[in-house]
C-alpha cells in the first residue's frame, strides 16, 4: 500500500466520464485494486458529487462505498444524507442506509433505507416527508404537518413523488389515511392531474362542490376544466384555457349552465341558460405594432355575482391595435359595454367602432420649448338613441423658462378643432334616447386657448427639517359659449373638480366638452421633510376665478359662479406608522363641504387602523347619484410571525344602513396556510339577498388548496 495526500482521476468509474476524487489521504492496494480515500473525501463525476469521512473504490466490481456523513449531491439542487452508501458505476444506483433527502425547495425526505437506480429512482423504505422546517429549539419535535408512509418512490425521471400505505400528521397526530397519493416533485412547474376541490353552500345554489382538473397540454399551454355541481341547481360547465405564444398570450375562461334566474320584473324563469365569457390575447406584431382583445360577456345581470365569477357591474370587450415609437403613439380602438345594473338599458349601451387616436410631443425646439399634437377619430352608434361620428385635433405649443430669481413660468397655445356628424341629439338635453324633436347634422367648433402659469418655490433648509413654500398662479384665456347643445356629450359626463385638475387647460374627462371662457387659477403648496429623511407632510389650497358664470358645468360642480369652490389636500406622515390623507371641496361662500375623503393608517404592522371617509355630494352631470357619504373602518394585525387577523366594517352614512363587515384569521409559514373569513354582505339585487359567508382555506404546499365556505 501507498498512503498519500492527493487529488487523482479514475477513469474506470465510467467510460465516459472520469472521476476526480480529492481526500486528506488516499492508500491504493494494487493486489485487491481497491482505492481507499479518507479525510474530507470528495468525489466528483459530471454533475454529481459525494462527500464523505471515508470512501473505497473497487475497481473490480466499480463499486463505491462511502461512509460517515455522506452526502450526495444531485444534478436537480436534492442533496442525499446517509451514514452509509454504496453505489456503482457512475453514483446513480446503489443502496442507502439512514438516508435523509433535502430536496431544491428545502423539503425533506427521510427512511431508515432507500435503493437509488438508474439515477433518477429513489425507494425509501419507512419514510417521512415534510416541506416545514424543523424548530430551531427542539429539532426533534414533529413539524407542523408531515407524511409518513410505508414505502415512497421519488422518480426523477417522471417528476412525481408517490406514497403508499400513507398517513397525514399534523403536530405528530394523525388525521387521515390513504393508501396511496402522489404530488409532483419540487421542480416540477405544472402537471397534469387533479386541484383541491372546493365546498361551498349558500341560499340560491345549496350545497355546491367544484373539483378542478387541471391538463398540461403542453409546456406552453394548459386547460383547467372546473364543473361545479349544485343541489338546487344545474350543473355548471366551467374552465380556463392558458395559451403562451412566441408573440403574446391568450387566456379563455368561461362557464355555462342551465338554471333558474329572475327577470326585470323579479319573476323567475326556470331552466334558462346562464353563463359567461372572459378573454384576453396580447399580441406583439413588432417592435413597434401590437393588437389584443378583451372580450367579457354574462348571459344576464347576476349570472357573475350569484356563482361568484366576478362583481363588476359593467363588463367591457374591446379590440385593439397600438403602436410606441420614441414620442409618438397610435391607437385604434373598438369597445362595447354590458351593464349589469337593474337600471342599465342594453339598447342604449353605445358601440365604438373605431376610437382611434394618435398622441406626437416632438423633441426640444428653440428655447426648450416643444410641440404636441393628439388626433382623434370615434364612431359611436347605438341600437337605440343617439349616435356621433367625431374628428377631433389640439395643437400645442409648450414653452418652459426659469428666471434668474427662481421663479418658473411656462407659456401654453392650443388650438382644439372638432367635426361631428350627429343623429337623433337633443339640444336641450343630454337624453341619449330623447323623446322631443331631435337634430341630425353636421355641427363643430374651433377653440383656441392661451395659458400662462407661474411658480416660485422657497425652500428653507435647516438641521431637522427643509421645507419648500410654493405659489401658483394660472392665466387662461378663451372664447365663451364653445359647447353647442348640437355636440352631444358622450365622454365627459361624469366631472369632479379637485386639486388634481384645477390647473388643466380643460378640466373634462374627454373631448366632447371643453372648458370654454377665461379664469385665474390660483394655488399655495407647502412641503415639509423631515431632516431623517423618514417623515413628510404636504398641504395645497387653490381655487378658480371665471371672468364670466360658466354654463358648462352644473349648479353643484362648483365651478358655475365666477368664483369656484377651495380644493385641496393636506398629508401628514411624521413617521412610517402614521400616514394621513385628507381630500377636500368645500363652497368659496359658506365653506361647506362638497367632497370629503379622509384615509387614516396609524399603527405598526403589530396593529394598525385605518379609516376611510368619503363624501360627495351630488354633482355628476347626468344625476346618475345623489349625495353619497361612506365610512370604512378596518384593523389588521401582525399578531406574530405567522399569525395575522384583519377586521373591518363598511357602512353607507347616507342611508344610514351596513354595506359589509368581514373578520379574518390567518397562519401562513414555509409549507403551509389556513385562513378563515367571516363576511356578510348586506347588498340586494334581484336574485342576490343579504348573505353571511364562512370561509376556510387550506393550502398545503406541493399537496394543494383545500377551500370550503
Amino acid at each position: 500500500m501507498q498512503p498519500a495526500a492527493a487529488q487523482f482521476s479514475v477513469d474506470e468509474l465510467d467510460s465516459d466520464t472520469p472521476a476526480l476524487i480529492s481526500a486528506d489521504q488516499v492508500t491504493f492496494d494494487e493486489k485487491l485494486n481497491i482505492v481507499t480515500a479518507s479525510g474530507n473525501v470528495e468525489i466528483s463525476q459530471g454533475d454529481r458529487v459525494v462527500k464523505a469521512d471515508a470512501v473505497s473504490y473497487n475497481m473490480n466490481t466499480n463499486v463505491v462505498s462511502a461512509t460517515g456523513n455522506v452526502a450526495l449531491l444531485e444534478p436537480t439542487g436534492d442533496v442525499v444524507f446517509a451514514e452509509y452508501i454504496e453505489l456503482t458505476k457512475d453514483l446513480s444506483e446503489g443502496f442507502i442506509r439512514d438516508i435523509r433527502v433535502l430536496l431544491s425547495d428545502r423539503s425533506r425526505l427521510a427512511a431508515a433505507q432507500g435503493q437509488r437506480s438508474g439515477g433518477n429512482r429513489t425507494v425509501l423504505n419507512k419514510a417521512i416527508f415534510s416541506p416545514c422546517n424543523l424548530c430551531k429549539e427542539d429539532p426533534d419535535k414533529a413539524p407542523l404537518w408531515q407524511l409518513k408512509a410505508n414505502r415512497v418512490v421519488h422518480d426523477q425521471a417522471e417528476k412525481e413523488i408517490r406514497y403508499y400505505d400513507a398517513r397525514m400528521e399534523i403536530f405528530g397526530i394523525p388525521v387521515a389515511y390513504t393508501p396511496y397519493l402522489s404530488h409532483p416533485d419540487p421542480t416540477v412547474k405544472k402537471k397534469s392531474g387533479f386541484l383541491a376541490p372546493a365546498f361551498s353552500n349558500s341560499d340560491t345554489l345549496g350545497f355546491s362542490a367544484q373539483v378542478p382538473y387541471f391538463w398540461n397540454i403542453a409546456p406552453n399551454q394548459d386547460l383547467t376544466f372546473a364543473p361545479i355541481i349544485t343541489s338546487e341547481q344545474g350543473p355548471v360547465a366551467a374552465g380556463e384555457y392558458r395559451h403562451l405564444f412566441t408573440n403574446g398570450t391568450l387566456d379563455i375562461s368561461g362557464s355555462a349552465t342551465i338554471a333558474d334566474r329572475e327577470d326585470s320584473n323579479n319573476e323567475v324563469e326556470g331552466n334558462r341558460f346562464r353563463g359567461h365569457i372572459d378573454a384576453e390575447g396580447r399580441f406583439d406584431i413588432d417592435e413597434t405594432w401590437r393588437w389584443g382583445f378583451d372580450a367579457r360577456r354574462s348571459s344576464d345581470d347576476t349570472y357573475q355575482r350569484v356563482y361568484d365569477f366576478g362583481s363588476e357591474r359593467t363588463l367591457t370587450s374591446r379590440a385593439f391595435v397600438e403602436g410606441f415609437r420614441g414620442r409618438n403613439y397610435a391607437a385604434v380602438n373598438s369597445f362595447a359595454f354590458q351593464g349589469l345594473r337593474e337600471s342599465d338599458k342594453s339598447d342604449e349601451s353605445p358601440i365604438i367602432l373605431p376610437l382611434a387616436d394618435y398622441n406626437f410631443i416632438s423633441e426640444p425646439l428653440v428655447a426648450d420649448s416643444v410641440a404636441r399634437l393628439d388626433a382623434n377619430l370615434l364612431a359611436l352608434t347605438r341600437p337605440e338613441g343617439r349616435d356621433s361620428r367625431r374628428a377631433s385635433i389640439i395643437g400645442g405649443w409648450d414653452l418652459p423658462f426659469t428666471s434668474p430669481l427662481g421663479d418658473s413660468y411656462k407659456i401654453t397655445a392650443q388650438v382644439q378643432a372638432d367635426a361631428y356628424w350627429v343623429d337623433g341629439v337633443d339640444p336641450d338635453s343630454d337624453a341619449v334616447n330623447p323623446d322631443g324633436s331631435t337634430f341630425d347634422g353636421f355641427t363643430g367648433r374651433v377653440f383656441p386657448q392661451l395659458a400662462a402659469e407661474w411658480r416660485y418655490p422657497w425652500i428653507q433648509n435647516n438641521e431637522s427639517f427643509s421645507q419648500v413654500i410654493e405659489p401658483i398662479v394660472q392665466v387662461i384665456a378663451g372664447p365663451n359659449g364653445s359647447n353647442p347643445g348640437e355636440i352631444p356629450n358622450e365622454d365627459s359626463r361624469d366631472f369632479e373638480f379637485d386639486d388634481t385638475n384645477l390647473f388643466s387647460l380643460n378640466r373634462f374627462a374627454g373631448l366632447d366638452r371643453v372648458d370654454s371662457g377665461s379664469r385665474v387659477n390660483y394655488g399655495f403648496k407647502w412641503n415639509l421633510f423631515q431632516g431623517s429623511g423618514s417623515g413628510s407632510s404636504e398641504a395645497f389650497i387653490g381655487q378658480s376665478y371665471a371672468l364670466k358664470e360658466n354654463d358648462d358645468f352644473s349648479e353643484d360642480s362648483g365651478l358655475s359662479d365666477h368664483f369656484s369652490d377651495f380644493v385641496g389636500r393636506v398629508r401628514i406622515s411624521p413617521i412610517d406608522e402614521i400616514d394621513l390623507l385628507y381630500r377636500f371641496r368645500v363652497d368659496d361662500e359658506d365653506f361647506e363641504a362638497r367632497r370629503n375623503e379622509i384615509d387614516l393608517s396609524v399603527g405598526p404592522r403589530l396593529l394598525n387602523f385605518g379609516v376611510n371617509y368619503l363624501f360627495l355630494g351630488d354633482t355628476n352631470e347626468v344625476d346618475e347619484f345623489d349625495d353619497r357619504e361612506e365610512l370604512t373602518v378596518r384593523v389588521n394585525s401582525q399578531l406574530s410571525e405567522y399569525w395575522s387577523a384583519f377586521a373591518s366594517h363598511r357602512r353607507d352614512l347616507e342611508e344610514k344602513s351596513s354595506l359589509e363587515t368581514r373578520v379574518g384569521l390567518t397562519y401562513q409559514d414555509e409549507c403551509f396556510l389556513i385562513e378563515g373569513i367571516v363576511e356578510r354582505t348586506f347588498f340586494t339585487d334581484r336574485d342576490l339577498e343579504p348573505e353571511d359567508t364562512f370561509a376556510v382555506r387550506f393550502v398545503f404546499k406541493h399537496l394543494g388548496e383545500f377551500s370550503t365556505n
